[in-house]
């Protein structure tokens, strides 16, 4: 059996330092032009931010999750805090902000499930580096700590550091494409950027899986051991000691791709620290989101382990 599908004796503990933002999913034809109105098929409300998905993916794959986040003293902060306690994630790191609203984002969906997303992370990027050491203790009896870039770059960069001198993994998303992306890639260990964030961090176009290789073993040089850039639909690239491959993405009838890239995400970092190889790693990533393409908005379709197992196996 392999390392990734073993029932571990006892659940694998996870930090996700990241954003807490509310998804309004636009369902449109086509992308606007400038000056352009185009309306849309449906609106989807549901919880989510990078943040927020990816420990709920954890979470759903059978770990045990805090969250260190920072949300409104609004109705909306109130709705993650009910959901976080009703998924089983640790909230005693979860900050409330009075004068900011809780996150928002827009992302618009176009047929095929691909997306463009808008958003304004408000709340979530007032999170003060006073939560991140107040989950120290924490951090430092995690399997692995995971990151994004919808919080401030100080919050990240403190969270980073109390792992890194822990020893404990650290897997950077460093969505999105912010200014200090480079500085913090730098005290990774793996660094997850999708095609678009690649080549803002690198500086050239990454237009194919090959390209996304080529860019893998560029960012490597930043200081991350293992860079993996995900494709979407075309699956994703790993540059790492003794590992050098494209693994195609599984074919799925995409309704809305947001939160793909989360539970890609959590999917790795679950079978790297239940002692998956890479290329076993890999393959279960994007098992994990391809189903999290299953339906509009990205909490609600995170898979658990089993699923992702069973889809992987029957394909």
């Amino acid at each position: 059996m392999s390392a990734s599908a073993d029932a571990s004796p006892r659940p694998l503990s996870f930090v996700v330092v990241g954003s807490c933002i509310v998804d309004f999913c636009v369902s449109v034809p086509r992308l606007p032009e400038p000056g352009e109105t185009v309306l849309a098929d449906s609106v989807t409300r549901s919880l989510g931010g990078k943040g927020a998905n990816q420990a709920t993916a954890l979470r759903r794959l059978g770990g045990e999750v805090a969250i260190v986040a920072c949300v409104g003293c609004d109705d909306f902060g109130e709705a993650f805090l009910d959901f976080f306690r009703q998924e089983g994630i640790e909230t005693g790191f979860l900050h409330r902000d009075p004068s900011a609203p809780t996150g928002m984002a827009f992302p618009m969906v176009l047929p095929g499930g691909g997306n463009a997303i808008v958003a304004a992370p408000s709340a979530s990027m007032r999170l003060p580096e006073a939560a991140v050491a107040a989950a120290a203790a924490r951090i430092r009896q995690a399997a692995a700590l995971l990151v994004q870039l919808e919080v401030p770059a100080a919050a990240a960069a403190a969270a980073m550091a109390v792992a890194r001198q822990a020893g404990v993994p650290v897997f950077l998303n460093p969505a999105p494409a912010v200014e200090a992306a480079a500085r913090l890639a730098a005290g990774a260990d793996v660094l997850i950027p999708n095609e678009m964030e690649a080549e803002a961090l690198t500086g050239t176009p990454v237009r194919a899986p090959e390209d996304a290789l080529r860019a893998a073993d560029r960012l490597r040089a930043l200081g991350p051991e293992v860079v993996v850039v995900t494709l979407g639909e075309r699956g994703a690239a790993v540059s790492g000691p003794g590992i050098r491959r494209i693994s195609p993405a599984y074919p799925v009838a995409a309704l809305d791709s947001t939160g793909a890239g989360d539970a890609f995400c959590a999917g790795l970092a679950d079978a790297r620290c239940r002692g998956a190889g890479w290329s076993e790693a890999l393959d279960f990533a994007c098992a994990c989101g391809a189903l999290a393409c299953r339906g509009r908005g990205a909490i609600p379709w995170l898979p658990t382990a089993a699923e992702a197992r069973r889809f992987a196996a029957s394909r």
